[in-house]
């Protein structure tokens, strides 16, 4: 006969228990600052650690305390996720749509078409291989964003378009995963219809609706209601309300798509573009009201507005930039970085995040995410001598076909050029003919001057 329990006694954790769980979070933090510092990529000291104290390696955590650890790093990569949608400006994403897209499209059918190559080196099955390319095709969403945002180019064009593609190659990266998955649940060997169609849908819907959720209801709402937003007692600027404001948009967003069958990571950022697009829309709605105020005219148009929109700066962005396109005064300033936003006395989503969330994340969750990665690299099983020399094959196909991505990025400069000489062709065209125009005048001018000079009496 099993008694219920009713409640969870309180016992004090051995010192043994303390010193490894206090280990971990020093480890995680300091290998962290210390790759960071010089190759921008502490993550993959965090993934070593993870090995260390999990089971590949030296099993010191409990497995109760390895999946608590990897729960909690799944919050911190949506967070993380979250902060990326934040962070995205969506006029600039509109511009490289079609760059993303390519890089998107690429990264996903290169290394699936590359993945057959399983076929003749371990005799897989179709379906076996499509899944490998499948589940290898999406890029890190946590290692996108760590990398981007550790060396400062989240802001930049290039941030933009690689956090673009990122997202948009894991959306079909994880909707393949999820349907493959699905299949394995069904037992069933061929593909069913709701089981493909489903995830696809889920997510095209999804990301549909928010527009026109934004740009049917949303917008016209906030242009009625502006001059709310412009007076400093209201209670919209209270950092505490917008904050769970925040974080109800994210977990309904994030909960709706995880019941819905699509991937909850898509979902967290579509929460912070929406976050960032409602920011965009009261700071427009803010200038236009100034605008209107000094009696100069009436409110910009749609062109105008979007010319005032947040500007996504070059890859030299320097750090006081950085600070104020995150709503953020820098120290210079006088005010600390955690302090309310430079525009007005509204909290804008990334200065929420960086009050709020920021060192959580960047100190407990985001690396407790890497080192549960750690945890499930089953080192001892990798060390084969069949499984080593096929896993560097592979490895490099992988390589390969994530760099192949790269190209396109390669031709934006050489596009440039060519508009550049072409321009320049089209200028030194125009001179030319001005220099003839002006050739000819002159020779009209002397012509006439010397018959002036004939008929001028001696």
């Amino acid at each position: 006969m099993t008694t219920e329990v009713t409640s969870l006694p309180y016992h004090e954790p051995d010192i043994i228990t303390i010193l490894i769980q206090s280990g971990l979070i020093l480890a995680l933090n300091v290998v962290n600052s210390a790759l960071d510092s010089v190759i921008y990529c502490g993550l993959v000291g965090q993934l070593l650690i993870g090995i260390a104290w999990g089971v590949p390696g030296a099993n010191w955590l409990s497995r109760d305390m390895q999946v608590v650890i990897q729960q909690l790093g799944y919050l911190g990569l949506i967070l993380m996720v979250y902060e990326g949608g934040l962070s995205t400006s969506i006029s600039s994403l509109k511009a490289n749509a079609v760059s993303c897209t390519l890089v998107a499209v690429t990264g996903v059918c290169v290394p699936i078409g590359l993945s057959f190559v399983l076929q003749a080196m371990i005799n897989a099955r179709p379906l076996q291989a499509f899944a490998a390319g499948a589940a290898l095709c999406s890029t890190s969403l946590g290692t996108t964003f760590t990398v981007l945002s550790t060396t400062g180019l989240t802001k930049t064009r290039l941030g933009v378009l690689l956090s673009g593609a990122a997202m948009m190659d894991d959306v079909v990266g994880l909707v393949m995963v999820q349907v493959i998955s699905n299949l394995g649940n069904d037992g069933s060997a061929t593909f069913n219809t709701v089981t493909v169609v489903r995830p696809v849908f889920v997510s095209v819907g999804f990301a549909i609706g928010i527009f026109v959720l934004c740009r049917a209801a949303i917008r016209p709402v906030v242009l009625r209601l502006s001059t709310n937003f412009l007076q400093p007692h209201r209670v919209w600027n209270s950092f505490n309300l917008v904050v769970v404001i925040h974080l109800s948009i994210l977990v309904g967003l994030v909960a709706g798509a995880t019941f819905a069958g699509t991937s909850n990571l898509f979902a967290a950022y579509l929460a912070g573009v929406l976050v960032s697009w409602f920011d965009d829309t009261v700071s427009a709605t803010r200038k236009c009201r100034k605008f209107e105020s000094t009696g100069v005219g009436s409110c910009p148009t749609s062109m105008q507005e979007r010319k005032m929109e947040r500007p996504v700066s070059s890859g030299d962005e320097t750090p006081h930039s950085s600070n104020q396109s995150h709503g953020i005064e820098s120290p210079e300033s006088g005010r600390s970085q955690a302090g309310p936003p430079v525009d007005g006395n509204i909290p804008t989503g990334a200065a929420v995040y960086e009050q709020f969330l920021k060192q959580p994340v960047n100190r407990i969750l985001k690396p407790m995410f890497f080192a549960s990665v750690g945890f499930s690299i089953p080192t001892v099983d990798m060390f084969r001598g069949k499984i080593i020399w096929r896993g560097i094959v592979y490895s490099i196909l992988m390589m390969v076909g994530k760099m192949v991505t790269g190209l396109w990025l390669i031709q934006l400069p050489l596009r440039t050029k060519a508009k550049k000489l072409a321009h320049y062709a089209t200028q030194r065209m125009r001179a030319g003919e001005r220099h003839g125009e002006i050739s000819q005048w002159s020779r009209l001018v002397e012509r006439s001057r010397s018959a002036a000079i004939r008929r001028r009496p001696i």
